[in-house]
């Protein structure tokens, strides 16, 4: 375990054992759906893990779980190294529900225009390690089944204020435009920021599916 983040695991090999095909499609599946965090172009990320059905049928939920468990954790351990953090927050539909974040860059957030404002008005604190720590909680809350979905956490996914505010108020009725996140705000320059986005996330995937491992990919933050 680990072997991830000096090799890539992009290919599955066809004599791997389960246990190396799970590895193989975790870090996959972090680097589609958070490696623009990894490469400190984008705050944080919110997404699922679903362990393949094939494996999956071959021990009981339990077990799975504790297999993904374990493997979050380790991947944790070494992305911490590289100013990453990742917190499980829960379990939906079968999907370990993942929070990705560099703390680095959503430090960065508190200074924008109306951060302060907003925090206050959703009873957030200012700082970034408690700030992080109430979104959780909050996630957690939600994948539980105890709250309804906490959209306050599109502030650290990297959103305009503007368009949080605006999503928070009628959700997504009167938004001006649609991509990753409902526009309220300057149409232009999302759509501008939308394009960006998936430009740097298709760069990724494809150095990542042409053989850099993660910890190339991590390095690409401080390049």
């Amino acid at each position: 375990m680990g072997k991830g983040m000096d090799i890539c695991l992009a290919v599955d090999a066809s004599d791997a054992s389960p246990h190396d095909r799970l590895e193989a499609r975790f870090v996959r599946c972090l680097v589609c759906q958070a490696g623009i965090v990894l490469a400190g172009r984008k705050p944080a990320a919110v997404f699922g893990f679903r362990m393949p059905l094939d494996d999956a049928a071959r021990c009981p939920t339990s077990m799975r779980r504790l297999l993904v468990k374990t493997l979050i954790w380790f991947y944790a351990w070494h992305l911490r190294r590289f100013g990453v953090r990742v917190s499980l927050l829960g379990w939906r539909e079968g999907r370990a529900m993942l929070l990705v974040w560099r703390p680095r860059c959503v430090q960065s957030l508190l200074s924008a225009a109306g951060a302060h404002e907003f925090l206050a008005k959703n009873r957030l604190p200012s700082r970034c390690g408690a700030l992080m720590g109430v979104l959780r909680r909050r996630l957690r809350a939600y994948y539980n089944d105890r709250t309804p979905f906490p959209h306050e956490i599109g502030f650290v996914l990297g959103y305009p204020i503007e368009d949080v505010d605006g999503f928070m108020s009628d959700g997504g009725q009167g938004a001006r435009a649609c991509g990753r996140w409902k526009v309220y705000g300057d149409v232009d320059e999302a759509l501008r920021r939308f394009k960006e986005l998936e430009r740097e996330e298709l760069r990724i995937k494809r150095l990542y599916s042409e053989g850099m491992p993660l910890r190339g990919l991590l390095r690409m933050a401080t390049a």
